[in-house]
This record gives structure tokens, sequence and C-alpha cells, in this order.
């Protein structure tokens, strides 16, 4: 079986580079290249100059056994990735007819007329593969050429991302370009910051260096590792058991295998034992029903939320004495405590979560990014104080974080405790 040693990718247009949108191919990609056996060597990003783009072609053809090229293939004027590869490896362009059908075809289907723009992605490189685009207008390309391949992808994801996994992959694995090979063992830990999750691990990791390859990568919140194989290096199994050891040495620390959601997590648990939950917030606003409410199935568990971000509406809707709002401030645990309580009650749920606070740019009674987070559950009610650092955004969505792993610190307590007593029962 054949290994592909080299792998390159070649994303372009101008919004990478001007800020303007983030490269999530690079990210897509090199996942699940990586997952497959297959690692990126190198990765760039080019503008939309022609002459950038064919020189950039030129340089990965000479070094690279598979070169994916991601963007540029739409049909406005600075739409150049075709051409650029057609007069890299000096091909012309040929008009496909199958092309055009399909363009009036996407066009029909919802009502509307194509510009003569649009068939400008009739164009296809002479010997290649067309890649039919299922969700939009631009195909892709499959080209082989003295044993490299090069593969031209539409930048949209919502085109890209299926393109590659239901086209390219098979392909890769039919040419044999794809080796197999045993895959990482990913883990996410949450409420633990990298540096000190590395400092956790690396002393059950030592010995393995040289046998795994082990990366982090920090997210809010999160915290990813990721132990790859290595060739001559740990079998299986062996990397199965060091990723166990990993998760014992992290403790509450340790989320999930894979990239899971604390959401997901939240619902998932929640429904195991036949539990539901209500929210209440102020300062975010909605954030923290949404969290729920991405997760289809959610409403078997998440009974609903209330936004109070008035004392008017927190006295009214959820009954809250306007005494204990004058006495302790809306921002303060005796709040948080009394609206997590109160949304268990108004929405009969077993459990609540609140948050209230200042997420600036001004404070009030205490300093800005100061939040307050209520949970109300069958065995009490708690509240936490926390100090969020970054504008207004940024402690809205450190706050939802922060309210979901108290729920979930909380709720494996609560698991315990069930457990305990139906083993005693």
């Amino acid at each position: 079986m054949r290994i592909l040693p080299k792998v390159e990718l070649i994303a372009i247009g101008d919004e990478l580079l001007n800020g303007l949108r983030e490269n999530t191919h690079l990210v897509y990609l090199g996942d699940q290249l990586l997952l497959r056996g297959l690692s990126l060597n190198w990765a760039s990003e080019l503008r939309d100059e022609p002459g950038e783009i064919i020189d950039g072609i030129k340089t990965a053809l000479k070094r690279s056994d598979l070169l994916i090229l991601t963007g540029g293939l739409g049909p406005t004027e600075d739409d150049y990735t075709a051409q650029c590869v057609a007069s890299a490896l000096n091909r012309p362009l040929v008009h496909d007819p199958s092309v055009e059908a399909s363009i009036r075809a996407f066009f029909e289907e919802r009502g509307r007329q194509p510009s003569q723009n649009n068939f400008k992605q009739c164009a296809i490189i002479e010997g290649a593969t067309i890649l039919e685009n299922k969700n939009g207008t631009a195909p892709g390309q499959w080209i082989e050429r003295e044993g490299q391949v090069i593969v031209l992808l539409p930048g949209p994801p919502r085109e890209l991302i299926p393109m590659f996994k239901d086209q390219v992959v098979p392909r890769l694995v039919g040419g044999q370009w794809i080796r197999m090979a045993d895959p990482p063992v990913q883990m996410r830990s949450i409420g633990i910051g990298e540096s000190k999750v590395a400092e956790i691990l690396t002393p059950l990791l030592a010995p393995a260096e040289g046998k795994v390859r082990v990366a982090y990568c920090a997210h809010l919140g999160y915290v990813d590792i990721r132990l790859s194989p290595v060739e001559g290096g740990l079998h299986r199994d062996e990397l199965k058991a060091l990723g166990e050891a990993c998760r014992d040495r992290l403790g509450d620390g340790f989320l999930g295998y894979g990239t899971p959601d604390i959401s997901c997590i939240l619902i998932r648990q929640m429904r195991s034992l036949s539990k539901t939950l209500a929210v209440a917030e102020s300062c975010t606003g909605g954030l923290l029903a949404s969290r729920f409410t991405d997760i289809p199935g959610a409403s078997k568990v998440f009974k609903g939320g209330v936004v109070c971000y008035n004392n008017e509406v927190k006295e009214s809707i959820l009954g809250i004495p306007n005494c204990l709002m004058k006495q302790h401030g809306a921002v303060s645990a005796e709040c948080a405590v009394a609206m997590a309580t109160a949304v268990a009650e108004l929405m009969e749920s077993d459990y609540g979560l609140s948050i209230t606070g200042f997420a600036g740019p001004e404070g009030g009674s205490e300093p800005v990014g100061t939040i307050y987070l209520g949970y109300h559950s069958p065995l009490g009610v708690w509240s936490r104080r926390i100090v969020l650092p970054g504008n207004r955004s940024a402690v809205k969505e450190r706050a939802v974080f922060c309210a979901l792993d108290l729920f979930r610190t909380k709720f494996e307590r609560y698991k315990m405790f069930d457990l305990l007593e139906s083993l005693q029962c």
C-alpha cells in the first residue's frame, strides 16, 4: 500500500489575509486528514492575485504529493483558481456542458435565472474529474498528474465539507493514497487551563516520548488533548490505555473522549435520569437558554428560560421580592439563588440555573465582569461569584460557560447521591 508522505493545503482569497474571514478550511481539513493517517506538511494562504497563485502552485507541486486548493472557484472576476492551476499544469480549460446543465438546474429549482458570470464555472481543467457540488454551483475538480493528485474545492464550508467527505475521501481510499492507521485518541478537559493540563499529564506522557505525538489545543473553557500514533510507536491498545490513564489523572477535569460539548453532555445525563431544567438570566440575555436549544431533542429536558434583564421583570414574572433586590442588589448571591429557585418553581423543573452580573462596559456596586451564578436542585441551592475579564461579549460568553460548568459539577454530585440512595434501597 502506498504511503503518501507530503500533503499541502493552499487556501485562496483576499478575505483570509485581510481579517474578514477565518481560515476554517485548515482546521477542518487538517483534522480530517489526520484522522485518516495523513497530516499536512504545509499550509498557506494566497491573495486573489493570479501571479502569486501560479507561483504558489508551482512551488507546491515540486514538494507535495497531494495538493488541495480551496476557494476561488466562484463566478466573480476575482475567482482565478481554475485558470491558475491550468496555467501551472500547462493545460487548457475546457467548457463542460454537464456543468452548465447543473448550473441551469440549480437556478431553475430556486425560481431564478443564472447570470452569464455563473457559466464561468463551466471551465474545467483538461483531464480533470468533476466533483459534483450538490450545495452550490462551483464544481470541484480532481486531477491526477505523474503520481500526484491536485484537488480543487469550493470555499464555502457548506459546499466544501460534503464534497470532501463524499467524493474526495473515497477517491483517496480507492487510490490507496490514504493508509490504514490507528486513529488518534482525542480527549477534552474542562475547567483547567492549558498549562495546568500539560503539567498534570507530562509526567504520565514523558515515558512515551518518541512513541506518541502529543498536541494540546485550548478553547474557551476547554483544552483538547490529542495522542497520535507515530511509526513504530505505541500500538492501538497501548494508545487507548494511555488515554485511560490520562482520563484518570485529569479526574473531574475530564469531560469526554472526542470533542464533546458540555451542553450535550448535560442534556444526555439529565435525560438518562429523567430530570428537567429551567434557566433565568439577566446580563446574558438568552445565551444560556440558546446553548440548550441548539441541541436536537433538548425539549425532553429543557423546560425553558426567562430573560429578566429588568428588575421589574424579576419581580413580576419570577416573583423575586423587591426588598431582596433593594437589600442585596440585583447582582448578588441572594438574587442569583432566588432567580434559580423561582424559575424552577415557575416551570416545575427539577433544576434551576441562573446568571446575573455586570457585563460592562460599566459596573455598579461591583467591578465590570462580576457575575453571580445561582443553582437550584433537589439537594439544595448554591451560588458562585466569579469575576471575568474581557469586553461585554466575552464576559457574556464566559459567564454562560461558567454556569454550565457549575451545573456539571453539582449534577455529578447529585448523580453520585442518587446512586448511593438506590444502593441503600
